[in-house]
Formats: C-alpha cells, structure tokens, sequence
C-alpha cells in the first residue's frame, strides 16, 4: 500500500486556499471570491481526467499500444441526492467523460485499452467504489 500526504490551508485571500506536498502548490478559490484557482469540485473532476491520461500513458507504453495522444473531456453534475441513513447530501450525480486519442489501433482495440485504464485508474476506482473517511480528531492551534 501506498500513503499519500496533502495539506490543504485557508490563505487570508477570501475563500482561497493553497494545497501542496512534495514541494508542489495548487490554489483553490471560488468564483464568488477572488476566482484565482478552479474551485475543489473543478480539481476533483481534472484529477480525474489526468489520472486517465496519466494510467493510458502507462499502459500504452506497457503493452506497446500507438498512443500518440490523450485528452479527457469531463463534466458532473453536482447536486443533491439521497444517501444512506435518510441524509441528502450534495455531491455529484452524474460525471459524464470522454476520452479522446490518436492512435493507429483498431476501435475494437480501443475500446479494449479504454476499459483497462477505467479499471486501473485509482481516482475512477476511488470515485466508483468509494472510500472511508475517517476524521483523525483534530489539532486545536494557538
């Protein structure tokens, strides 16, 4: 198993916040705010997308598959739905993606090499499957 470690901090910039590990940075703001970063829901679904093209790009250069290029178009529907237990909750509904490709492959082979990176994609694995949340209490600072 591999662990992952993020810290995700509130700027004094109006809803802003900055998030890094390894020495990387992303800002994250709202449009009503300052508008300096795609929002958390954005980053989620382009995560998503570049977990695609990053899982295509080794799988293809794995399986010696022409993979001359690779983008994904997303879109979610964010809104509100039942869960368990009675509580309705926001969150996205629908999250619609099209993977677009350059390649000398056949479209049966295609559809063939899409299927493998959908299942070898962590984030779309984390998005379908689920995962467990566990608040680890909490760091009152001074």
């Amino acid at each position: 198993m591999s662990k992952y470690k993020v810290t995700a901090t509130k700027t004094t910039t109006g809803m802003q916040v900055s998030a890094g590990t390894r020495g990387f940075e992303i800002t994250f703001d709202e449009l009503e705010s300052t508008n300096t970063g795609m929002n958390p829901v954005e980053i989620l679904l382009a995560s998503f997308g570049a977990c695609q093209a990053i899982t295509a790009q080794a799988l293809a250069k794995k399986r010696n598959f022409d993979l001359r290029a690779f983008w994904v178009t997303i879109e979610g529907d964010l809104g509100r739905e039942d869960v368990a237990d009675g509580k309705n909750v926001r969150k996205f509904t629908e999250i619609r993606y099209q993977p677009h490709l350059r390649s000398s492959e056949s479209d049966e082979d295609i559809k063939k090499f899409l299927a493998d990176v959908a299942a070898k994609c962590p984030v779309e694995n984390t998005l379908t499957y689920g995962t467990k949340f566990v608040q680890d209490g909490f760091v009152k600072v001074d």
